[in-house]
């Protein structure tokens, strides 16, 4: 089994290139997923969440639902608010992608894609042999933010660029990088000759499945564990 990181800078690609992986009937852990999952009313987080921000009118109108529009515009450009915020959910977060990745393993899947915008941010690539970062021209980047989210002020969409580390460095730090700065077809053809250098081999799959199923067994049990102390917690 292996695990590939995918990451990129914000309108670089990198949702594109998940979706293709998607397409080829390979599982994606969605990180962004999983953050909205554990934020939703009655988790363990929004507890959390709720504890350390609900002064700030952060739910929905006429809902418990944390509105996370309004939660990004209170962290943003402040790091002591950001730091507190990732300490409410950066843990669940972790523990629900690894479940998930379990389960795909207990699935015989030989390639697992995790999908992280901020994986190199909180230090994901510790615990990951292979990353990769879809990266594209810096102006082409600029000018695919604004059109995508429909900002005329160029400095508007710098500040969210520069919100994140430098795309750069982030293809400094990387294993693999795909430019993104043609069309969507090359990006698939980049994708798909990517895809034939990495797929583990089936003895090789056979080989980790046999090697990890116990052991991951029984961290999966204790993960389903952990789940029911904590809903157990919040009900009291």
């Amino acid at each position: 089994m292996l695990i590939l990181g995918l990451t990129g800078g914000i309108a670089t690609g990198k949702t594109a290139a998940s979706e293709y992986f998607k397409t080829q009937g390979i599982p994606i852990v969605d990180a962004d997923k999983i953050a909205r999952l554990v934020v939703e009313p009655d988790q363990p987080a929004y507890n959390l969440v709720l504890k350390h921000f609900g002064h700030m009118n952060i739910l929905e109108s006429n809902s418990r639902r944390i509105d996370r529009k309004r939660l990004g515009e209170i962290i943003f450009g402040n790091d002591q608010l950001r730091r507190q915020l990732n300490q409410c959910t950066h843990g669940f977060i972790r523990r629900e992608a690894l479940k998930q990745i379990i389960e795909h393993f207990f699935q015989f899947h030989s390639l697992i894609i995790w999908d992280v915008p901020l994986l190199f941010e909180v230090g994901l690539d510790r615990y990951l042999s292979h990353t990769l970062v879809i990266c594209c021209d810096e102006s082409l980047q600029l000018e695919r933010l604004k059109r995508r989210d429909n900002i005329q002020d160029d400095q508007q969409a710098l500040q969210r660029i520069n919100a994140q580390m430098n795309i750069k460095e982030k293809c400094r730090r990387a294993r693999y990088v795909i430019d993104n700065s043609d069309t969507k077809d090359v990006l698939h053809k980049r994708l798909q000759a990517f895809l034939s250098t990495i797929q583990p081999s089936q003895m090789s799959t056979i080989a980790w499945f046999v090697a990890l199923f116990i052991p991951l067994s029984v961290v999966y049990g204790i993960l389903r564990l952990w789940d029911l102390y904590d809903r157990r917690s919040n009900q009291q």
